[in-house]
């Protein structure tokens, strides 16, 4: 019994002990487990995560290139217009004396000081960059005249007859001056060289005025090409040029299934008397373009006398619009200046109604008039 009670008591110190010792370990446990959360998931978990996001950010990065792939399609083009320029172009001063003019980029304020250079602008759109218009021939090409009256309405039409002053065109800030030879005389816009000084390009028409050594169609094409390359509308303008070749290659074709092609010249009416065109000037080239043998190549002033010696087959007559009367009358005007004289009945051109009445404006200076006039002259003679 007194073993049992031994046991029982040193059972009961045992259980004491065991109490007393987890009764120490376990505040030990949670200041060791509380630390080692904080730390573990914490401090160590969570950097593990920022340090793994910056990786996204390339995927970002890798977005945006994609984004702008499209750009890089566009850019080719931006990158043709940048390249086009600089340009230069072969040109005259007012002497006739030629001068190469750059432009670093497309011009963006224009003066035209004539309406054959106005006409040529607006025919190939590029009616934004006029701020300036001046002296009409006569009656602005039908097709063209919608783009012409918007730019009057906007007030960019300077004179009607004459050029402008030079002060009115200094205030208008041009960068380029497309213009007749004339125009750029001391007591006009003053000569070229002036305007280059001050940065502003310009261009004179190569058959305006006599200014060229040569003066044809192929003169007039290469008008247009520089305008091509000036405004970067080559496209445009080869397209016309081109054209152009066709039509005269149709001519060629033509005439050469005639025994003969017409004997013809152009001359202006004066009161009785008549001057007639050179062949080589771009009005008598016209004609030797439209498929005919100049009569009288070096030109000069005729009698009614001179005109029945030279017994052409067919006359074109050229005039300018009238004050007073329509643009019909002027025409029928000229027309009678040649029909009515008593002596030229038995003249070919006369006697077989071979007599055409034309616009000086459409056979003078340049411009997108000429072509049309070769084929209308053309279709008169032999169509």
């Amino acid at each position: 019994m007194k073993k049992t009670l031994k046991w029982i008591a040193l059972a009961l110190v045992a259980l004491q002990v065991m109490l007393l010792l987890v009764a120490c370990t376990k505040p030990a446990a949670t200041e060791a487990a509380a630390p080692a959360k904080t730390e573990a998931a914490a401090p160590a978990e969570k950097p593990a995560e920022t340090a793994e996001k910056p990786a996204e950010p390339v995927k970002t990065e890798e977005k945006p290139a994609a984004t702008e792939e499209p750009k890089e399609e566009a850019a080719p083009a931006e990158e043709q217009v940048e390249a086009h320029y600089p340009v230069t172009i072969s040109t005259y001063n007012y002497a006739k004396e030629e001068v190469e003019v750059t432009f670093e980029k497309c011009p963006q304020r224009v003066v035209c000081t004539n309406q054959t250079q106005t006409e040529l602008l607006l025919y190939f759109g590029l009616d934004e960059y006029i701020v300036g218009t001046a002296y009409l021939d006569g009656e602005i090409r039908d097709d063209l005249k919608p783009q012409y009256e918007a730019l009057k309405a906007a007030g960019k039409e300077l004179t009607v007859k004459g050029y402008p002053a030079k002060e009115t065109v200094l205030a208008l800030e041009p960068d380029f001056i497309f213009g007749w030879r004339s125009a750029f005389a001391e007591d006009q816009l003053g000569d070229v060289s002036e305007w280059h000084k001050m940065g502003v390009g310009t261009m004179i028409l190569r058959c305006s005025n006599n200014t060229a050594p040569v003066r044809d169609l192929e003169a007039v094409l290469a008008d247009i090409a520089d305008i091509g390359k000036i405004f970067n509308i080559e496209e445009k303008t080869n397209a016309y040029i081109e054209e152009t070749r066709a039509l005269m290659a149709r001519i060629a074709e033509k005439v050469g299934t005639l025994e003969a092609p017409y004997r013809a010249i152009i001359i202006e009416p004066y009161g009785g008397t008549f001057y007639c065109w050179g062949e080589k000037t771009l009005t008598g080239a016209l004609v030797v373009a439209a498929g005919a043998t100049y009569a009288l190549p070096d030109g000069g002033d005729l009698s009614v006398e001179d005109i029945v010696n030279i017994n052409p087959d067919a006359i074109i007559v050229d005039y300018m619009d009238e004050e007073g009367i329509t643009p019909e009358e002027s025409k029928a005007k000229a027309i009678a200046s040649v029909m009515d004289e008593a002596a030229l009945a038995e003249v070919p051109a006369v006697k077989n109604g071979k007599v055409m009445a034309i616009n000086l404006t459409d056979v003078y200076g340049g411009g997108i008039r000429m072509v049309p006039s070769v084929e209308a002259m053309f279709s008169f003679m032999y169509e």
